[in-house]
């Protein structure tokens, strides 16, 4: 065979082959990227979806996570599809019968390459044929280049769908936000707790014990701030607390020196003469305790103490240097010699003891506050507030329902302050809705029905009975069923009647009838109980009002009628539970011979003040260990630390 013509017919039939391989990885990729693309699509639309429904994927991630899993679908398909290795031979075979060659263009391979044997003439007519079998392939025919175009509306549905979800208000976007940034200021205060705990280990003038004195706390709040679902209050606490912990050692003391003066400070307590100092090493503080120490000195020798008062002031001094031996024997010394003093009855060397130690207390107070601990506790306690203000500070949204659903505010609630308080203060001087201005006046100049003495009163209670249901300027109307009416005032006729609402502006009479409870005042604008007007009728139980004390007058809340507000009193805080009942109460059958009814005279006034005689000192102790065990667990919210701490603040013996 001529090896040039061999030569060219392998060369024209292996690039024959390579161009029909690409032909088909065209038409493949024509046909798979799409689906690739609608995979990544779907997941995406679910992604998105399942973003609206619990807060998960803020919209610039889910963006990131949609073009990131429409790019994967698409690529994965070309990368597939392209990057795949092809064997020539192998090729030429799916070719052949893809284009019904009867393998041609295959056997012609197999012949060039020697895995067949042949003789001579055969083979150029066998490369021959196949040469000019390959030479009239159409492969726009055999091979075309489609797209399904149901696929591509599909594929067009589905963006538009994701478009539709990255793009329209999610209801818990804010919410998301709010709380990857309120996790993100957490992150970084624990940081820079951490980084305070790195330098306070690396001072060397610090001993391991004022070490671990200091960083306890900051590990302590870095534990809490830790904690999955970390609430702003109790990260606040938790600084709070730290911080606390830091002051209290920024005066240069332990805590097991402090309880050392604690201790001294409880033997000093039980005398008067001792009550200063006892105090200032109670706090402890070195520096009033020196002040103490001096005015003791004043004490014993402007005092004409008995031999008695003299062993028991020694006495105590002895005992608080038994508690100081450990952590000042050198105060310990001289309280020993002041008691020695007193009981030889030498009050110049008692004094002159009391005095050096006041002296060595300053001294030490003076060591204490440049201390090297005393800084790093300063230097670490700004660290802890300036976190605590920081996480104070953080736009963190509070929700108290934990399934994340948005909570909606009612009517009043989502309106403005003054109008909530002119509202409020509408239903107190029982305004219905729609009522007009004159009913408005009249029921703010009910007061003048009210301006009767007590003699008055009782005449018109007489006049009640006799005619029940009448009061002054008032009528009655007898219904079909003949139970008495309700009696209505003259000039609210149009707009109260039926409704069991008496405001009687212009009376020339106090209202006096029986069975009407008036309690609305000018001062408190309220009206409450107008029920069961008439002798044994019928009224609308009307508890829309707040009852005031014995002047008519509203006990004060958070908001005035004004809409102002005003500050916060703990003694009484009335509530409106709104709204007009409908419920009919019957307040009793009928008494026509009420002036032989019983009754009975006497004094209504206040009571008289009493005197509480209950001694809570024997178990406040146990109540402030209780307190303290429940603040360092770490769950307790801030507001109600505050509330725990200012109660037992008040009750500190």
């Amino acid at each position: 065979m001529n090896t040039v013509m061999l030569e060219q017919s392998v060369s024209y039939l292996t690039r024959r082959v390579h161009s029909w391989e690409r032909r088909l990885r065209v038409a493949r990729s024509a046909l798979w990227v799409p689906r690739g693309i609608i995979l990544g699509l779907v997941i995406s639309v679910f992604v998105a979806g399942l973003a609206r429904l619990r807060p998960w994927l803020l919209p610039e991630q889910l963006v990131m996570i949609a073009a990131a899993l429409i790019a994967l679908g698409g690529l994965s398909i070309l990368a597939a599809i392209w990057l795949l290795p092809q064997v020539t031979l192998k090729a030429a075979r799916h070719f052949d019968r893809r284009f019904a060659l009867k393998e041609r263009v295959s056997t012609a391979l197999e012949l060039t390459q020697g895995t067949i044997p042949f003789p001579e003439p055969l083979a150029e007519y066998q490369l021959s044929d196949a040469v000019h079998s390959a030479q009239h392939v159409n492969l726009s025919t055999l091979l075309p280049i489609r797209v399904r175009a149901k696929e591509i509306v599909l594929l067009l549905l589905l963006a538009g769908l994701l478009v539709y979800l990255l793009l329209a208000d999610n209801p818990y976007v804010d919410k998301l936000r709010a709380e990857r940034e309120w996790q993100n200021t957490i992150n970084s205060q624990i940081t820079e707790l951490e980084e305070e705990i790195e330098a306070i280990e690396a001072n060397e003038s610090l001993s391991e014990a004022e070490q671990n004195a200091l960083t306890q706390p900051l590990e302590q709040a870095i534990d809490i701030l830790e904690q999955p679902n970390v609430s702003q209050q109790e990260a606040v606490a938790a600084l709070a607390e730290a911080g606390q912990s830091l002051e209290n050692a920024s005066d240069g003391m332990l805590p097991d020196q402090q309880n050392a003066y604690q201790d001294a400070a409880s033997q000093l307590a039980d005398s008067d003469t001792t009550s200063g100092l006892s105090e200032a090493l109670d706090k402890p503080n070195l520096g009033e305790a020196a002040n103490a120490l001096d005015d003791l000195a004043e004490d014993i020798a402007a005092e004409d103490l008995s031999e008695a008062d003299r062993e028991t002031l020694a006495e105590q001094l002895e005992q608080a240097a038994d508690a100081l031996e450990n952590t000042n024997p050198a105060l310990a010394d001289k309280l020993r010699e002041a008691a020695e003093a007193l009981r030889n009855g030498d009050m110049a060397a008692a004094q002159q003891a009391l005095r050096e130690a006041a002296e060595l207390l300053q001294e030490q107070q003076e060591q204490l506050e440049n201390s090297p601990l005393a800084q790093a506790a300063q230097t670490a306690a700004q660290q802890t507030d300036q976190s605590q203000q920081n996480i104070a500070q953080a736009d963190q949204e509070q929700t108290e329902n934990p399934s994340g659903e948005m909570e909606s505010a009612g009517p009043e609630q989502s309106a403005p302050l003054d109008q909530q308080a002119n509202s409020q203060q509408g239903k107190l001087n029982g305004e219905q809705p729609g009522s007009s201005q004159q009913e408005a006046e009249a029921g703010a100049n009910s007061q003048q029905a009210q301006s009767g003495d007590a003699a008055q009163q009782a005449e018109g209670e007489q006049q009640a009975g006799a005619e029940p249901g009448q009061s002054g300027n008032q009528q009655n109307s007898t219904g079909d069923d003949g139970s008495q009416g309700q009696g209505t005032s003259q000039n609210e006729t149009d707009s109260a009647a039926g409704q069991g609402l008496i405001n009687s502006s212009e009376s020339d009479q106090p209202s006096d009838q029986a069975g009407v409870v008036d309690m609305q005042g000018e001062s408190s604008d309220a009206t409450s109980l107008n029920a069961g007007l008439g002798a044994g009728g019928e009224g609308v139980d009307d508890t829309t009002g707040v009852e005031g004390d014995a002047n008519g007058d509203v006990p004060p809340n958070n908001a005035s009628s004004e809409g102002e507000l005003q500050d916060y009193s703990s003694g009484y805080a009335p509530s409106n539970i709104g709204g007009q009942s409908s419920d009919i109460v019957d307040v009793g059958g009928d008494n026509a011979d009420l002036e032989n009814a019983p009754l009975q005279e006497g004094e209504f006034g206040p009571n008289p003040e009493g005197e509480s005689t209950l001694s809570y000192t024997n178990v406040y102790n146990d109540y402030q260990d209780a307190v303290s065990d429940a603040l360092e667990s770490g769950r307790i919210p801030l507001d109600q630390r505050d509330v725990i701490h200012d109660y037992f603040s008040s009750l500190e013996p």
